[in-house]
């Protein structure tokens, strides 16, 4: 009887290339596009590598033919292949970019919305650039480098400054503002910081809370409050020689803040947003994670930025659209923040004039401490809402009502014996052009719901038409009065506002903010400034007064109160609060909306959202899966989910690309879910199988 061929278990490199002597096996996570081969491999550690190769570095290794990126995650002493193993070709600079923390959190983030950890991985590392990586070494190394000066010169940097060398190549093309509104922006932090107040008195028996949440108001800094309460907590945090994440929905935001934290003389930051150059992003991200910098500020790419010793995370308007990342797996920039915020063991701020449903959910459980002022104070920090009078005003129906045109010249030149300050009047509307919104075109009847009778809605002039109220959703428009089936604008938009206002108004400076041109800050001049939602500037003193026109519904979402609210709260926080003279107009119909902002009270109104969307298990109480594809694909995916007991199937539809499924499974089954999502993904790739796009908790999904 022959005896077994020996197996030789030791470990060697293709080639006979000479290996490390200590630990030579590499653990090698792939970046690959391709679910089921974004995975480790065992690589060989070359002997001239032994010592650079450090877990958490980048490296460049042969697969399938053809060089590829990596990270290294760990060095081991032997491998499972049987072999010879490939060797790692090279080293991406020096640096260990996956620590310890940052690979948790990644994986962490992976398992809630069931992707891979080399998505995750791509969207939390900037992309390497060498000129910059060695200039940010060569300033560790420099003394010079750690003192306040060179810190403030690297915080300048980042916020788009340009060098002497950019301005002998050319412009820095990174969109930094200079001129004029450059100017604007430091008078607002100035505002900002000569508004601010003595710190709240707390009992010093009692340890603050170290996760909150903050409805803001107006107050004193209009538009602003959402800086003050987070510079209180930063100063906090810095003072105790920790380190700060403040992110912020877009780059006006990040403006501003820039503004007041320079104001405040807290030059010690860097700027991190996808708005940068390669090298400017690279930069900002290794001063972070080598400690040169303790304060990082940015839009929803910051989500990932390392920092030494991070003590609190701070969140503004978590509710924005702008933080869903549209890169798979469509993370949202505020659950990163809660993942990381349990994972690093740090403070968590949200502050945002709105509350939004995952936030106000958390407070209710415990998790969250809500730290927003109530009763007197609120009101007395918050505007005068006006709703139209429609049994009083005989007026009441038109476009810019009496009312409306009465406020908005108050503002502009109040009376003497009013002991009013004149003041910049703000006109929202919702879009640019002339016409949003549609009545019938044969008897001028409003487009209103079969259902319910509630007022539809339309993107264009052939539909689809849908009812906010109810949910009805049609592709053709039919009148109830005489059956017409066209249809016409009734709504205009801002260039139409514009002209209305310079005929009735025509000594008036008008100001215009939407589309392409949207202004950031504006100063005390009254003036008119006709605004489309969301691109609202801020103004040095708060807008004397508001007028909200034609409320644009966000379409037939559950959320679509929700974001209606939040862009009216957003609108009315600009203006000054009542004690100082500041008027709202609103002009919408839903109560929701009127009863919100007429209290300024986000977090009653979501409170009573909650408690019905509770009853019928839907978000944030229900964690949701959205799958599109091919209808047998989705069928064999979902069939592969039955270790979870209560999915139930709730939606089904048609889209572009194939149909829509969405389903709803418990919150404590999330990262089991996620975990076997992402395992089906792997498979079905391998086995060359119709790939289901996934969107987990995706706020459009229902």
């Amino acid at each position: 009887m022959d005896e077994p061929l020996p197996i030789d278990t030791g470990t060697s490199a293709e080639g006979q290339v000479p290996l490390a002597s200590e630990n030579p096996v590499a653990r090698v996570l792939i970046d690959h596009p391709v679910p089921h081969l974004a995975r480790t491999f065992d690589y060989a550690v070359p002997e001239k590598l032994a010592e650079a190769a450090l877990p958490g570095v980048r490296v460049r290794v042969k697969f399938a033919g053809r060089l590829r990126d990596g990270y290294l995650l760990e060095r081991v002493d032997s491998s499972d292949h049987v072999g010879p193993l490939a060797t790692i070709q090279r080293l991406s600079g020096p640096v260990q970019v996956l620590g310890p923390e940052l690979l948790a959190l990644c994986e962490a983030t992976a398992r809630r919305y069931g992707g891979t950890l080399a998505d995750v991985l791509r969207l939390a590392i900037p992309p390497r650039h060498a000129r910059g990586e060695k200039a940010v070494l060569k300033a560790a190394q420099t003394p010079a480098a750690q003192t306040p000066a060179a810190q403030s010169t690297a915080a300048q940097t980042d916020a788009g400054q340009t060098s002497a060398e950019e301005t002998e190549a050319g412009p820095a093309g990174d969109g930094t503002d200079t001129g004029p509104e450059a100017d604007l922006l430091g008078r607002l932090g100035e505002w900002v910081l000569s508004s601010e107040t003595e710190p709240r008195q707390t009992d010093p028996a009692a340890a603050p809370p170290r996760r909150r949440a903050l409805a803001a108001t107006p107050g004193p800094t209009p538009g602003l409050s959402w800086i003050r309460a987070g510079l209180e907590a930063a100063r906090a945090t810095l003072e105790a020689g920790k380190s700060v994440l403040w992110l912020v929905p877009d780059h006006r935001e990040l403006l501003v803040l820039q503004a007041s934290l320079t104001a405040a003389n807290l030059t010690d930051f860097s700027v991190l947003s996808a708005d940068q150059s390669p090298e400017q992003r690279w930069q900002a991200w290794l001063r972070g994670l080598l400690g040169h910098t303790r304060m990082t500020i940015g839009t929803r790419a910051a989500a990932f930025a390392p920092l030494t010793e991070l003590g609190l995370i701070i969140c503004t308007d978590d509710a924005n659209r702008s933080y869903l990342d549209q890169h798979a797996p469509y993370p949202h920039a505020r659950e990163v923040s809660l993942l990381r915020s349990t994972i690093e063991d740090t403070e968590l701020l949200f502050v945002s004039t709105d509350r939004s449903a995952e936030v106000q959910r958390l407070v209710e459980i415990g998790w969250l401490s809500d730290i927003t002022p109530t009763g007197p104070a609120r009101r007395h920090a918050a505007p005068v809402v006006f709703v139209p009078d429609e049994d009083r005003d005989p007026f009441a129906w038109q476009r810019i009502p009496s009312r409306a045109w009465q406020i908005m010249r108050t503002a502009l030149r109040p009376r003497p014996r009013d002991g009013g300050v004149p003041g910049p009047v703000l006109v929202q509307v919702p879009r640019s052009g002339y016409y949003p919104v549609f009545a019938c075109a044969r008897c001028q009847e409003v487009a209103r719901c079969p259902r319910c009778q509630e007022t539809l809605t339309t993107q264009s002039e052939v539909g689809p038409f849908a009812c906010r109220s109810c949910g009805y959703h049609s592709e053709t428009f039919s009148c109830a009065r005489c059956r017409s089936n066209q249809v016409r604008s009734i709504v205009r938009g801002r260039a139409r506002t514009v002209e209305e206002l310079r005929r009735a108004l025509p000594d008036t400076e008008i100001v215009e903010s939407g589309g392409d041109d949207i202004t950031t800050v504006l100063d005390e001049t009254p003036r008119l400034v006709v605004a489309t939602t969301g691109a609202e500037p801020y103004v040095i003193g708060g807008y004397a007064a508001a007028i909200l026109l034609d409320s644009l519904w966000p379409g037939p979402w559950m959320r679509s109160v929700d974001e209606s609210v939040a862009r009216r709260l957003r609108a009315a926080a600009l203006v000054r609060s009542r004690d100082e003279g500041g008027t709202v107009y609103l002009g919408d119909e839903d109560e929701v909306i009127r009863s919100t902002l007429t209290a300024f009270d986000p977090a009653t109104a979501m409170s009573r959202q909650l408690a019905d969307r509770k009853v019928l298990g839907f978000p944030p109480y229900r964690r949701i899966l959205e799958l599109t594809g091919a209808g047998a694909d989705i069928d064999a995916v979902l069939a592969e989910l039955s270790e979870v007991g209560e999915l139930d199937e709730l939606l089904r539809e048609e889209a572009e690309d194939g149909q829509r499924s969405v389903s709803a499974y418990p919150i404590a089954a999330g990262d089991r879910v996620g975990s076997r999502v992402a395992e089906i993904t792997a498979s079905r790739s391998a086995k060359k199988q119709p790939q289901v796009r996934v969107r987990i908790d995706d706020p459009r999904s229902l």
